[in-house]
């Protein structure tokens, strides 16, 4: 927001510029270095109480079109849309929209991609605001290492030795490309990458406004005096409506890890089922899964059993692409059975050699819930269709004598997977990989 207290302080320097004349309607021009702010004064004199909004528009990895459905964006237009209305058009001298790149890829990209958001973000407000025309400003900003040095700076979680690391090679003199290499080889890495180069990747609003009108005075006194500002230079950059820039070949640095997640479900337990998953990620939104469930004993007695062996192995994508959040998944279904609920029967696959077989589809949501990232718990539900040939006998005492009533072919169509799996993820890092 550097800009934005420069634009504040320099609208506050008004009264010592022409602090011996009279303001009758004149227009003023005030520099500093390449940056021009100008105002148009009123036949009244001015108290120019400069005040800036800090509103955030975020946009997604590498993108530049505008998803109001991300990080609270449609949230942020409202606020924007009530700001403005609440000083009044006639009272706004001008709004900056700062757009900003978190620092992944090439310079150059990433400096392309924060003037297309800005460009994104004037034509947005212009359709929707179109009595600001002539008010509004754009500053590209590009990666912004600022402010991920203030964000680092602020955290609570990282400790002051990881802090002072990663600060040190954000601070240090060397060639960009090499400071972005260093910063990725930090164990830390992974942590800021998903806590704060979302949020670096924005566009946000400063909107200087006259806050009050006072009466003119022969003689206006300046009322304070502000020192030689130093700013970088400020180039305005006023784009077209639309804008298209060609794709740029560049060496991505590589920031996605594939993770291995080992895990239990929790309902399969408190039925005493033991049962264990693996999961492992193939790529950005897509991960397979492996769980398998054994049960090879009686409820208290012999006549209560769920005894099984089964393997769902699933192919899941997930809409984030760090593959936590929501998925949607198919899968295959195998299962061995004996069940018998304490009641006149017991059924059993088919001379124990026919098992349930069939397949679904299944949707689920998974979050972290340790502070290191690790530790997820995920809940899932699916449903399919399988063949089934069993065997339906008397439930007796002794269940190896009960007689057997009759051999079934039967369809099942319904739930075959419900979970609230617990799991604890590694890194992996594949042969040949960043």
């Amino acid at each position: 927001m550097k800009y934005c207290i420069t634009l504040i302080l320099l609208l506050f320097g008004i009264g010592v510029v022409h602090s011996q004349e009279k303001h009758t309607g004149t227009n003023i021009d005030f520099r500093a270095d390449r940056y021009l702010v100008s105002v148009d004064t009123l036949e009244n004199s001015i108290r120019l109480n400069k005040q800036y909004e800090d509103i955030e528009v975020h946009f997604r990895f590498d993108k530049y079109n505008l998803d109001l459905n991300y990080m609270g964006n449609e949230i942020s237009f409202k606020r924007f849309a009530h700001k403005i209305d609440s000083i009044g058009i006639s009272k706004i001298d001008s709004i900056v929209i700062i757009s900003q790149s978190s620092p992944e890829g090439t310079y150059e990209h990433n400096r392309k991609l924060s003037i297309n958001r800005a460009n994104t973000m004037r034509k947005y407000i212009l359709e929707n605001h179109p009595e600001l025309q002539g008010r509004l400003k754009v500053h590209p900003d590009g990666e912004s290492w600022e402010r991920l040095r203030e964000y680092v700076n602020k955290d609570t979680l990282l400790k002051k030795a990881s802090i002072e690391k990663i600060v040190s090679i954000i601070d240090a003199d060397i060639n960009i490309v090499a400071k972005k290499l260093r910063i990725s080889k930090l164990p830390e890495y992974r942590y800021i990458y998903k806590t704060y180069y979302p949020r670096i990747r924005n566009s946000a609003f400063c909107i200087a406004y006259f806050s009050e009108i006072i009466p003119a005075k022969e003689e206006w006194e300046p009322a304070f005096i502000i020192g030689k500002v130093e700013i970088e230079p400020v180039v305005e950059v006023i784009l077209p409506d639309t804008i298209h820039i060609a794709p740029i070949a560049i060496p991505e640095m590589e920031v996605w890890t594939p993770r291995l997640h080992l895990k239990t479900n929790a309902i399969g337990l408190g039925m005493a089922i033991a049962n264990v998953a693996a999961e492992v990620d193939l790529a950005k939104h897509y991960s397979f899964t492996l769980p398998v469930y054994y049960s090879a004993w009686n409820y208290f007695k012999s006549t209560i059993k769920f005894r099984t062996f089964a393997v769902q192995p699933e192919l899941r994508y997930w809409l984030s692409e760090e593959n936590d959040g929501f998925f949607g998944g198919v899968h295959f279904g195998l299962a061995y059975y004996n069940f018998a609920f304490d009641g006149d029967y017991r059924y059993q696959d088919h001379n124990r050699e026919t098992p349930a077989i069939g397949g679904g589809v299944s949707i689920g949501y998974r979050l972290p819930i340790s502070q290191n990232n690790r530790w997820r718990v995920e809940f899932s539900l699916g449903a399919g269709v399988y063949s089934n040939h069993y065997d339906k006998f008397h439930n007796t005492p002794r269940t190896k004598d009960g007689q057997m009533i009759e051999s079934i072919k039967k369809t099942y169509w319904g739930i075959d997977q419900a979970a609230v799996s617990f799991s604890y993820s590694f890194d992996l890092k594949w042969k040949g990989g960043k």
